[in-house]
């Protein structure tokens, strides 16, 4: 059986989650006795038990702050979480949960229940800006990697994922490639989203064709299940949005005896650990996520340490890496 949330409570009493969580720790004093009545009998009608860990933590002088993340799968994540974990200070604790949409607004609920004092959200969102209003309402500091464009209530960090688009398109141009093919997942974020219209807009403005391939996600084997779209498509080169699909690229048209680059070029994003160690070389564009993530850390401590600050954001530049999955048509 499913354990009742905090969010279960508010819904059963009809008041907010800050609402509850203010009755229930005895900071309720300015809400009506119906109201604190109608939580106390949420609480019971629900069986919701308050987590424990969360107080002895807070207890022990321990800042408790989250990450969420897409998925572990991909390495770019996987990275990220870990630089987080190699430059968190002493007396904070790290909490890592996965989930895209309606299940990460959920990971944030979770946090919040748990006691987070920060989140840093590297997944999108279903409802980023009622997210990011609740948690301001509840001085719960917030820092976005994606959703970053118009979210004025959390402090952003993030690529210039517009530039990576530019940088793939403009290498492709220069290289003589006409037909090219962008593969891309099912569904967009934001940051995907503003790679694919850049890229596509500079491959407009230098009047190369572009196809579009939809893959399932952004896996390996997603890369690999589209080789035979592209092998068929007639392009001479394919910008993958991440390294993964890059590589599952290759090695799905290695298969189709298409050899990378001397039948069809291929660019990736992201420029994870092992880009420059498959065979051949990915060029890719290169994020840096050490700096991501050290610049998310620093943002959401310092927010927790003043919650009245003005908002930071900042865009962290990207660029082209040049390997051997390329080749000039000149």
């Amino acid at each position: 059986m499913k354990k009742a949330s905090i969010k279960d409570v508010a819904r059963t009493a009809d008041v907010s989650i800050a609402t509850v969580s203010q009755i229930l720790n005895n900071k309720g004093e300015r809400f009506s006795q119906a109201t604190r009545d109608r939580v106390f009998e949420a609480r019971d009608a629900v069986g919701y038990v308050p987590n424990a860990n969360a107080r002895s933590l807070k207890k022990r002088d321990y800042t408790l702050i989250g990450v969420i993340v897409p998925t572990l799968k991909l390495p770019y994540f996987g990275a990220f979480v870990q630089s987080l974990r190699d430059d968190l200070p002493e007396n904070v604790s790290l909490s890592i949960m996965s989930g895209e949409r309606e299940a990460a607004d959920e990971a944030v609920d979770r946090l919040f229940e748990a006691g987070a004092s920060g989140i840093i959200i590297v997944s999108q969102l279903a409802e980023p800006e009622t997210v990011a209003q609740t948690l301001k309402q509840r001085h719960i500091a917030m820092v976005v990697t994606e959703n970053h464009a118009n979210l004025k209530d959390a402090d952003a960090v993030f690529s210039k994922d517009r530039m990576g688009g530019r940088l793939a398109a403009e290498h492709l141009i220069a290289q003589g490639h006409e037909r090219v093919v962008l593969l891309g997942n099912q569904v967009f974020t934001d940051n995907l989203t503003y790679r694919a219209e850049s890229f596509k807009e500079t491959m407009l403005e230098a009047g190369v064709k572009v196809s579009e391939i939809t893959t399932h996600n952004l896996s390996k084997q997603s890369g690999q299940a589209a080789a035979m779209a592209v092998s068929i498509s007639k392009a001479t080169a394919a910008f993958a949005l991440n390294d993964d699909l890059a590589i599952g690229l290759i090695s799905g048209l290695a298969k189709l005896n298409w050899r990378v680059p001397d039948d069809v070029s291929v660019v990736g994003f992201d420029d994870t650990e092992y880009a420059a160690f498959y065979q051949p070389g990915l060029t890719t564009v290169h994020q840096n996520v050490s700096l991501l993530a050290q610049t998310s850390l620093n943002f959401l401590m310092q927010r927790i340490e003043n919650f009245q600050m003005a908002r930071q954001d900042i865009a962290i530049d990207v660029d082209l890496i040049e390997r051997a999955s390329t080749r000039s048509l000149k």
